[in-house]
């Protein structure tokens, strides 16, 4: 077996199969989530980290505004300090966005798909080699290394996180870069090099996500126990001592994060504090995560696949039983047996972390989870087999039936709509803001950024936009006659109660309409914090 970071070259070609397969995926990406619009705004607002930021209420603007905020203007190119001011006015720390503008510097004034995804299958590459390399440390099987790579890439979960363009891939692949670097030191022994890295991949882990606490922290824990159990004192001090620097550098670097994650203004920080003292929240985001997962893995069929499971396992207990061939005594457990165990409780206990911390369930919190969930679910695939099946032909078939039927689900989740953020409905949104581009268009909004951001690239394409607050309608007659607006106008309705302003979209389109003098109104379509309309013949 090759050790240390060499790869086979058949894990190098199914790597790369992975990589096309998540291509092909990206090119069928349609729109974004408002969190992916958020990516390219904090990176290239120069200074300016929210479309609120810009002097778009109460006033005619033009989509300038809109596309400024998303893209490097020239003079503004490798702006780090902009950067790093538009996040400590949010709620991240800065490494994604300092890589998002980095590449969004080379091709100024554009704003396009392929900028993110060049981040994404750099980091989706990476992981890869990653989960390689730590599964086969694990198993000790180049084979079942690259089925763990197989389990993650051509998952549902694994090529959603490599399509959301957002920080979650590039903090996966600090994940699995810190969970190799701790396989490879319990196995190989502490060392300088290997410590120094393990707080490098920390250090730039948690400038990119501040949830890659909960990996980080239990690992370490685990290791310093175990070390700890060993008698190896020097060596866990040693260990401790660098990784409180690592965090250290990391606040004394971003010193914005201590208020950030102390806050009592901020929604996000505010509630998720909240959260660790609320069972029925635990509760409900537990619920909701093992739903992701079953979805992410399983293809909606994660009850079937249980029941296979336990009958399988009950096959090879009742063959073990009446076999002559069975082992005597109870085997000794090995290292890559402890090793095993010991990732699969820091995965739980950071599973279990995420679930009392998140304030909504968004399976992006557990992205960074899944290449090692895949990598315990192969091991311990290949542990059972091992015990149930040795010394019987029925081995290498049952694990590669095993891997088919995981295809299987994987197909599954592809036909039914597993794989996220795609955003196929996209295309009727832009279609009608390309159609109607010579509208003038009003949004009724509380003065509030998130549904603005959301509907942004639309927004973008219309003759002019007018942001307003509801109790501003009585004037509307004053704000059209500015542009001499007649016949139609495109409306929008800020329509969310939980993250803006909750009007009634109905009854804002009423109003408009006997103010206006309008002949009707028609709902065009809905969106997750807003809705759009088509307002007729106004007079």
């Amino acid at each position: 077996m090759k050790k240390g970071g060499k790869v086979s070259r058949l894990a190098v070609v199914l790597a790369g199969i992975q990589i096309i397969t998540l291509l092909i995926f990206a090119g069928r990406k349609k729109g974004y989530f408002i969190d992916e619009i958020y990516s390219w705004g904090l990176a290239n607002g120069y200074y300016k980290p929210f479309v609120a930021s810009y002097d778009v209420f109460d006033q005619w603007i033009t989509g300038e505004e809109f596309t400024d905020y998303i893209t490097v203007q020239e003079g503004e190119r490798f702006a780090y300090g902009s950067v790093y001011y538009n996040q400590t006015q949010d709620v991240h720390p800065p490494l994604f966005y300092m890589a998002m503008h980095t590449i969004c510097s080379f091709t100024p004034g554009v704003q396009a798909m392929w900028q993110g995804m060049a981040l994404n299958v750099l980091f989706y590459g990476g992981c890869l080699w990653l989960i390689f390399l730590t599964a086969r440390a694990l198993t000790e099987s180049e084979k079942a290394a690259m089925a763990a790579m197989a389990v993650w890439g051509f998952s549902p979960g694994g090529l959603s996180t490599g399509l959301y363009i957002r920080m979650y891939m590039m903090m996966t692949f600090f994940t699995m870069a810190t969970v190799y670097l701790h396989v490879r030191m319990a196995k190989e022994g502490q060392s300088f090099k290997r410590l120094s890295l393990i707080c490098l991949a920390t250090f730039l882990g948690l400038m990119t996500q501040y949830y890659f606490v909960f990996i980080a922290f239990f690992l370490s824990a685990v290791y310093v126990l175990w070390k700890l159990w060993r008698r190896r004192w020097k060596e866990a001090a040693v260990y401790a001592a660098a990784l409180f620097g690592s965090v250290g550098l990391m606040a004394a670097a971003y010193p914005a994060c201590i208020a950030q994650l102390t806050r009592t203004d901020e929604f996000v920080a505010n509630e998720t504090r909240n959260n660790f003292m609320n069972g029925a929240v635990i509760a409900r985001n537990l619920v909701s995560y093992i739903s992701d997962i079953n979805l992410d893995f399983f293809g909606g069929r994660i009850r079937e696949t249980a029941v296979a499971a336990v009958l399988l396992l009950a096959g090879m207990w009742l063959w073990r039983k009446g076999s002559r061939q069975k082992d005597k005594g109870r085997p000794e457990l090995t290292c890559s047996d402890r090793l095993g165990l010991a990732l699969g409780i820091v995965w739980l206990l950071a599973f279990l972390s995420v679930s009392m911390a998140a304030v909504v369930t968004g399976v992006r919190y557990i992205y960074n989870l899944y290449p090692l969930f895949s990598i315990l679910a192969v091991w311990a695939v290949q542990k059972a087999t091992g015990w149930g099946l040795k010394g019987t032909r029925a081995l290498g078939p049952a694990r590669w039936g095993i891997l088919v039927v995981m295809g299987i689900l994987f197909l599954g989740g592809f036909g039914s709509g597993c794989v996220r953020y795609l955003f196929p409905e996209n295309e009727e949104r832009v279609r009608f803001a390309q159609e109607h581009r010579a509208l003038y268009c009003l949004y009724l909004d509380e003065y509030e950024n998130a549904p603005l951001t959301q509907d942004l690239m639309e927004l973008a394409r219309f003759q002019g936009v007018y942001v307003m607050p509801e109790s501003e309608i009585e004037h509307v007659q004053d704000i059209l006659s500015q542009k001499d607006v007649k016949d139609d106008l495109v409306v929008y309705v800020d329509t969310s109660q939980f993250w803006s302003s909750g009007y009634d979209g109905r009854e804002v389109m009423e109003k408009l309409k006997r103010q206006t003098g309008a002949e009707a109104y028609e709902y065009v379509y809905g969106n997750v914090l807003s809705e759009t309309y088509l307002l007729k013949g106004v007079k």
